[in-house]
């Protein structure tokens, strides 16, 4: 893809769903100021009496100035009804029919006013008022001309006609332009999610390799050090030093796992949500207890949400609770509601929002509609509680 089109696809979705119909306005105005001034000047070479044709030149002049007051703001218009269109329509009648009375050739501005008339009322009330405008001054203008009756109604038939076929086609347009207008928002709307989704793709695709490094590296260096320790213990026997050094090495493999497994992605691995969180408290380092109320149904996307909460959660009495046991609640209710409550020190008060683990769980509850507060009174209790609608 050349640069140039990147550009555009890239560029503002308000921009690029701009109606390409109201960015010709400004073609319709020119229209209409040469077609006006073209009939002005064909007026004034009319073999009219002088007063009659002066009369109906300063009626065309006013009814210019009447579609630069009021007509060009109601067609821009994004309104229904739109505004002024009432006063427009008055304007048109009192000016321009007098004007064909006086000088039949002033009907030549039907050319701009026909197409007017129906993007500003649409094809019902616009078809009304240019049978207004076309059949009692032309036909008046062809009968006093010396047309035949029979020719004047057939001249006048075909005006008609030729307006209802341009009903048609600015209908059709009218039709395709909205038309194309929905289609490139839905577009912007499914290149904003695809967007959104790439750029979580590549979150978790950096948390992986991130966890999968720290698990090569890290981990199996804490391994290889409680190893080495346990050793030399046993073939030394006894030592302040050496025990000191192994458990050292123990917390920080312990550490250094919880951190893998929160950087993991989430270990649904195909299976359910409790199957998931049994799996999790199975695994744990303490004692911990999965209690699950109400009957168990598909939540989507919550149900990452509550999963990455667990695991901050457990990771965060690991590392900092001193905690013996964990009860680990999950109520399938409207809204579902998770709870992870261990029984050690908890936090000071002034501290309980202060570490990043929480405010990460906070965020990503937040964002998927919920609420999530954090108790502590004898321990510490996390609780996430999602609308099931999110």
């Amino acid at each position: 893809m050349d640069r140039g089109v990147r550009g555009n696809m890239a560029g503002d979705p308000v921009a690029r769903a701009e109606n390409v119909w109201r960015r010709s306005y400004p073609l319709w105005d020119a229209y209409f100021a040469m077609v006006l001034a073209g009939t002005v000047a064909a007026t004034a070479a009319d073999e009219v009496p002088p007063g009659r044709r002066t009369a109906a030149i300063g009626l065309l002049l006013l009814l210019g100035a009447a579609y630069v007051a009021i007509g060009r703001k109601a067609l821009r218009s994004p309104d229904v009804p739109r505004p002024g269109c009432k006063v427009y329509a008055a304007a048109l009648i009192c000016m321009f029919v007098p004007a064909t009375l006086l000088a039949p050739v002033t009907a030549t501005a039907l050319a701009a006013l026909a197409p007017q008339v129906y993007m500003m009322y649409g094809p019902g009330r616009g078809f009304a008022l240019l049978l207004v405008l076309l059949s009692g001054p032309v036909g008046r203008g062809l009968a006093e001309s010396g047309a035949s009756t029979a020719m004047t109604v057939v001249i006048v038939a075909a005006g008609i006609a030729c307006s209802v076929l341009l009903v048609v086609f600015i209908g059709r347009m009218g039709r395709q332009n909205h038309e194309r207008m929905r289609l490139i928002e839905e577009l912007d709307r499914t290149r904003g999610e695809l967007a959104e989704v790439s750029r979580e793709a590549g979150v978790l695709a950096e948390r992986e390799r991130l966890a999968r490094d720290i698990h090569d590296t890290i981990a199996q260096g804490f391994t290889s050090i409680t190893m080495l320790l346990q050793a030399a213990e046993a073939e030394l026997g006894p030592n302040r030093h050496l025990e000191l050094a192994l458990r050292s090495a123990r917390e920080n493999l312990a550490e250094t796992r919880g951190l893998v497994a929160a950087l993991a992605p989430p270990a649904l691995d195909g299976s359910s949500l409790v199957e998931a969180l049994r799996r999790m408290a199975r695994d744990f380092d303490l004692p911990a207890d999965l209690a699950v109320e109400g009957e168990p149904r598909p939540l989507d996307a919550v149900e990452i949400v509550l999963l990455r909460v667990t695991q901050e959660a457990l990771t965060n009495v690991r590392k900092h609770a001193g905690a013996s046991k964990v009860r680990v609640s999950l109520d399938y209710g409207d809204p579902v509601r998770l709870t992870v409550a261990d029984d050690g020190r908890g936090f000071a008060p002034d501290g309980v929002e202060r570490g990043f683990g929480l405010r990460g769980m906070r965020s990503r509850v937040e964002q998927a509609g919920g609420t999530f507060t954090v108790t502590v009174t004898g321990g510490t209790a996390v609780e996430a509680v999602i609308p099931c609608s999110a």
